[in-house]
């Protein structure tokens, strides 16, 4: 059976008091269990060469990232005085956070699919470290979510503001979120000027399409008689009198990208509680397409430093002779080539094919029918 793939995980380590804690401490250490919560747990930060985080003047967050953790790991820490030797009691345990976009393509399918063939060591035989291989693929992570203007990775968005709209009431407030595909929505308030919450919508009301991330308020059973939303929603338009537009009077919290919802949250039944979803098996896991974007666009890295290493960064051919026999390397490698500059070319061209399709299927004209 094989082992799962360590990847980097990190946690956030808060400092509520940093003076109080900068007069006995100047330095973090961090403790890793790899058998669950109950331990045992041994510190992974280290004195020399120095590992352990230091303690700044008026930080209040600290961000700590293990290269070789896994989803099951639990972590702890505690603060550590380096002169003394006094140390504080531990932090409650808590389990690390895996970088979304690792999710998407793993490094060791990075290399199995958009890598391979090629030789991914120095000339010593040293391999690249695992950390090169996932700084590309963030990197690409990042670049494609620009190009195609929507969230990849699962994303969470606080109490997002919509205005309200007096042409949009009557057709149960359509609105449009600010960011999609949406996984699922966690919660639909309106709030009027002065920040008071006047009315959190249930559940079943909230009724969203994953893939345009538009989303109705339709009343549930009993609920809608003469009035469309309840008491606050009648009451907008007859206090505003006849104002087209409230700011900011709408708060949403959604999570948006492409991943599962929460178990439940596709079940409608009244009086449930949770986050709310529409089964959608499109976008219930990444896009193989989208994964494909990824995959080509991490690649262009490893290439560019594999191809320089062939036979030196900018050399283009190399000879070696001994007592009158010789050998001769070319390659494509030049001051302004990449070793591998073919099927760079080609991955380029078919991103340059694919991308703009992407874009239309997420981002192209959409119709409200009223």
């Amino acid at each position: 059976m094989a082992c799962p793939e360590r990847v980097p995980v990190s946690f956030t380590i808060e400092v509520s008091d940093p003076d109080a804690i900068m007069a006995l401490y100047d330095q973090i250490q961090v403790h890793r269990s790899v058998s669950g919560i109950g331990g045992p747990y041994v510190e992974i930060t280290k004195a020399a060469p120095l590992t352990r985080l230091v303690l700044v003047t008026g930080e209040t967050e600290y961000e700590y990232e293990d290269e070789n953790g896994r989803e099951t790991y639990y972590y702890r820490f505690r603060f550590y005085n380096s002169v003394s030797t006094a140390v504080s009691a531990f932090s409650d345990p808590q389990i690390g956070e895996v970088d979304p976009a690792l999710d998407i393509i793993s490094v060791q399918e990075l290399k199995d699919y958009y890598l391979f063939g090629v030789d991914l060591t120095d000339d010593a035989g040293n391999p690249m470290k695992p950390g090169l291989f996932e700084h590309y693929i963030r990197s690409a992570v990042s670049s494609l979510e620009v190009k195609l203007d929507i969230p990849i990775r699962r994303t969470v968005v606080e109490a997002e503001r919509n205005d309200f709209y007096r042409e949009d009431y009557p057709h149960y407030i359509w609105t449009e979120l600010s960011y999609f595909p949406v996984i699922e929505v966690d919660s639909v308030s309106i709030v009027l000027p002065g920040e008071q919450v006047i009315q959190n919508f249930a559940r079943e009301w909230i009724h969203i399409d994953r893939v345009t991330g538009q989303m109705r308020l339709v009343p549930g059973t009993g609920t809608a008689g003469s009035i469309l939303l309840g008491a606050s929603g009648s009451w907008l338009p007859l206090i505003y009198g006849g104002a087209r537009t409230i700011p900011d009077v709408f708060r949403v919290s959604y999570v948006a990208g492409f991943g599962k919802p929460t178990p439940g949250a596709t079940d409608m039944t009244p009086g449930r509680t949770g986050p709310v979803s529409v089964p959608d098996p499109r976008l219930d896991k990444q896009f193989d397409i989208i994964k494909d974007c990824v995959g080509k666009m991490a690649s262009f890295g490893p290439f560019n430093i594999a191809g320089d290493l062939i036979v030196g960064a900018g050399i283009a051919s190399k000879s070696i002779g001994i007592d009158g026999l010789s050998q001769s390397i070319s390659t494509t490698s030049s001051a302004t080539n990449a070793g591998f500059g073919a099927r760079l070319v080609q991955y380029q061209k078919e991103l340059r094919e694919v991308i703009p399709e992407l874009k239309r299927y997420f981002k192209g004209i959409k119709l409200q029918v009223v």
